[in-house]
C-alpha cells in the first residue's frame, strides 16, 4: 500500500491477500461471528466482502432474556459476568480424540422448593396458570434475532418429526396411539398456526422447572430457559397443562391452570379448539423421546419419570370427546 512518502513501483503487490477462509477466520477471531456465506465485491487496490453471519448465539439470547425478565419482576437465574466481562465463554474440550466447543456460564441460584415436591391444590394450579400468562405477556416485549429461526426437536411444531423415533416405543398399542396423535396434530393444529397469536415462550414449564415459595402456593422463580422459542402462545399453556395434570394424576385439575391463565390472558375460540390435541401432542413428545433416550442411555432412570403415568394419562385423555374435555376444563357451559 502506498503512503504519502511512497510511490508504487512496478511489480509491487498492493492488494492484501484474501480468501473466504481468511474472512471467516477474521470475523470469528475479532467479532465472534460465524459466517454463513462470503461474497467478494469489486475493488481496485483493497478487498471488500459482503458476508452473511448467524444472527447471534442462542446463549446470548437466553442471557439477555434472563436479564430482561429479572428487571421486570420475574425471578429466574441471572447470568454473572466472567473475568473478561462476558456472560459466557466458549471453552474447548477434547474427548476421545474429538475437540468440541462448549458454552460455559455462571447463573445466580434461585432458592425454593421444586413444584413436584409440594402438595397439589387448586390454588397452586391457579397460580401456575397466572404465572404462565404473566410470563408470556412480559415476553411480548422482548425480542432477539437468534430466536427468529431457532428450531429444536422439543418444540411442538416439531411433533411430526417424532415418527423417526417411535420405533423406540416397545408396546405396539402405545406406538400406534403416538402415530394417531401425531397425525391429528398435523391435521388439526399445524394447519391453523398462522391464525394463532405468536410470541416468545419458555417452552418447558414443568414440575421440575417451577420453583415454589416456602408456603407451597406462590411461585418463587422459574428456571431452565433452554427451550425458549417463538411460536404459538397457546403452546405454552398446553405444555404447562400437560405437566400439571401429570403431576396431579387427574386431568380435571387442569381447569384450575386454565382459570388462572385466563385471569391474565383470555383464550380465543380457536385456541380452545386446539388445546386438547396440543396437550396430547406434548405428552406424546415427552413419552416418545423419553423412550428413545432411554434406549440409548439405559443407565439414566430419570428418563423414565413420565413413562408409566404419562401413557396412562394419554390413554385416558385421547378417547375423550372435545366437548367433554373442554367441559372438564371449564371452557364450556
Amino acid at each position: 500500500m502506498e503512503t504519502k512518502d511512497e510511490v508504487l513501483t512496478p511489480g509491487q503487490r498492493i492488494r492484501p491477500p484474501g480468501s473466504d477462509q481468511i474472512v471467516s477466520d477474521l470475523l470469528k477471531k475479532l467479532y465472534g461471528l460465524k459466517v454463513i456465506e462470503v461474497t467478494e465485491l469489486n475493488a481496485y487496490d483493497d478487498r471488500n466482502y459482503h458476508v452473511h453471519t448467524r444472527k447471534g448465539h442462542v446463549i446470548d439470547a437466553q442471557n439477555e432474556m434472563l436479564i430482561f425478565l429479572n428487571q421486570r419482576g420475574i425471578k429466574c437465574p441471572l447470568p454473572v459476568r466472567n473475568i473478561s466481562g462476558a456472560y459466557y465463554s466458549l471453552e474447548k474440550w477434547t474427548v476421545d480424540g474429538s475437540t468440541e466447543s462448549y458454552a460455559v456460564r455462571l447463573l445466580v441460584y434461585r432458592p425454593g422448593e421444586l413444584l413436584h415436591r409440594v402438595p397439589i391444590t387448586g390454588e397452586l394450579f391457579r397460580n401456575v396458570g397466572k404465572f404462565t400468562g404473566k410470563l408470556d405477556n412480559i415476553l411480548m416485549g422482548f425480542s432477539h434475532p437468534a430466536y427468529d429461526d431457532h428450531k429444536t426437536l422439543w418444540m411442538l411444531i416439531s411433533v411430526p418429526k417424532l415418527r423417526q423415533f417411535t420405533y423406540a416405543v416397545e408396546n405396539t398399542i402405545e406406538r400406534e396411539l403416538a402415530h394417531q396423535v401425531i397425525l391429528a396434530f398435523e391435521r388439526d393444529v399445524l394447519q391453523v398456526t398462522s391464525q394463532l397469536e405468536h410470541g416468545l415462550i419458555h417452552g418447558d414449564l414443568n414440575e421440575q422447572n417451577i420453583v415454589m415459595c416456602l408456603d407451597g402456593k406462590s411461585i418463587a422463580a422459574v428456571i431452565d430457559f433452554g427451550d425458549c422459542h417463538r411460536t404459538c402462545l397457546i403452546f405454552e399453556l398446553a405444555i404447562a397443562l400437560c405437566y400439571m395434570i401429570l403431576q396431579a394424576g387427574d386431568l380435571t385439575m387442569g381447569k384450575y391452570v386454565i382459570e388462572g391463565y385466563q385471569d391474565v390472558r383470555k383464550l380465543t375460540e380457536l385456541e380452545k379448539k386446539v388445546l386438547k390435541i396440543a396437550v396430547c401432542a406434548r405428552l406424546c413428545q415427552s413419552l416418545v423421546m423419553g423412550a428413545y433416550s432411554y434406549l440409548n442411555d439405559p443407565q439414566n432412570e430419570y428418563l423414565l419419570i413420565t413413562q408409566k403415568s404419562g401413557w396412562a394419562m394419554l390413554k385416558n385423555l385421547w378417547p375423550i370427546s372435545q366437548e367433554e374435555v373442554l367441559r372438564n376444563w371449564g371452557l364450556m357451559d
